[in-house]
């Protein structure tokens, strides 16, 4: 549903149900096999440039739902058999006898761009076929007539809800509790790479003179200050308000403790010169903290981040610090987009 929310599966295209014969409970031990031979045949197919997307939702524990965005029905047929041909080598490798696969192809079009619609043509195929009787026909299309909207409709709420509790009001910028999970993720993926990322703790040196005027002035400085910072950065970084005023995040993936230093002295310039014209010209304090230098969990390397955050504001503000130093002069690296 997420797919066909962000509307990655394009206007047309085919659908393919996958069901592993049920043998005596074993589809909890094929299914691996089955999600192996589609990770070869996107590989074997990326050698062969071929450009071809697939998306692959689980359905049950037996049942796979492949979506081929762009493709056409017979050339879905032949990527199908050949990712049976795949799963077969593989089964057989080990040993064992393979079982069967079953698979129904079909195609979806600009009619089913829409959520409602697109799981109506799901359901029509998932569902057990009626009875043999118009009775029985009419009677599935009619309860999925009632129930694929009111589906529809509820993960787009629960959709809804969820970006709301991600989401911080005034900036409009993901909050803490999105930072957090984001962090998490960042961490686990550099331990099992052995990569390194940093992370910025930002704060801004001037809410208290906006705030003096009104809240309302207070908060237009926040939402301003989150679009300077977020124009500078690249795909793949991340930028969250934090808890209150004007704090922010910058989760840095990839990037050691020299090139975070770069960034953050990239960012506090830019805020400086471009704010320079300002009722109240705005400047940015900013800590930085490095895994694996300064920690190797989430917690440590929040506290070294906000341990030099507050390095930073003592030292005169308007300064770029890790936990131990402090760089107030720019340096000669530029941080591209």
């Amino acid at each position: 549903m997420k797919a066909v929310k962000e509307k990655r599966h394009g206007d047309q295209g085919a659908l393919v149900f996958l069901r592993l014969a049920k043998q005596q409970g074993l589809s909890g031990e094929l299914f691996p096999k089955l999600k192996e031979a589609l990770t070869d045949l996107t590989l074997e197919l990326k050698g062969q440039r071929k450009k071809l997307k697939i998306i692959p939702v689980r359905l049950t524990d037996d049942q796979l739902l492949l979506l081929y965005p762009g493709m056409a029905t017979r050339q879905a047929q032949l990527v199908t058999g050949r990712l049976r041909a795949v799963y077969g080598q593989r089964v057989a490798a080990n040993g064992d006898s393979v079982p069967g696969l079953r698979t129904k192809v079909i195609a979806y079009g600009s009619g089913e761009r829409e959520l409602a619609p697109f799981l109506h043509l799901v359901f029509h195929h998932f569902l057990p076929d009626p009875e043999s009787t118009e009775e029985g026909a009419g009677t599935v299309e009619e309860l999925l007539s009632t129930l694929v909207p009111h589906i529809a409709e509820s993960y787009l709420l629960l959709v809804q809800a969820q970006n709301l509790a991600l989401s911080d009001d005034i900036s409009g910028l993901p909050n803490h509790r999105a930072a957090r999970t984001v962090l998490g993720e960042k961490l686990n993926k550099s331990l099992k790479e052995h990569a390194p990322f940093s992370i910025l703790f930002v704060d801004g040196d001037n809410l208290r003179q906006y705030n003096d005027i009104s809240y309302q002035k207070g908060n237009h400085m926040i939402r301003r200050l989150g679009e300077i910072l977020a124009s500078q950065l690249r795909r793949g970084d991340f930028l969250a308000r934090w808890f209150s005023g004007d704090e922010f995040l910058i989760v840095l993936p990839g990037a050691d403790r020299q090139e975070a230093l770069r960034v953050g002295e990239r960012l506090r310039l830019l805020v400086e010169e471009t704010t320079r014209d300002w009722l109240f010209p705005i400047t940015i304090s900013v800590g930085v903290a490095s895994f694996p230098e300064d920690g190797k969990n989430l917690e440590d390397l929040l506290r070294k981040a906000e341990e030099a955050n507050a390095l930073a504001k003592k030292s005169g503000k308007n300064q770029v610090c890790e936990a131990r130093d402090c760089y107030g002069e720019s340096t000669a690296a530029i941080y591209q987009k």
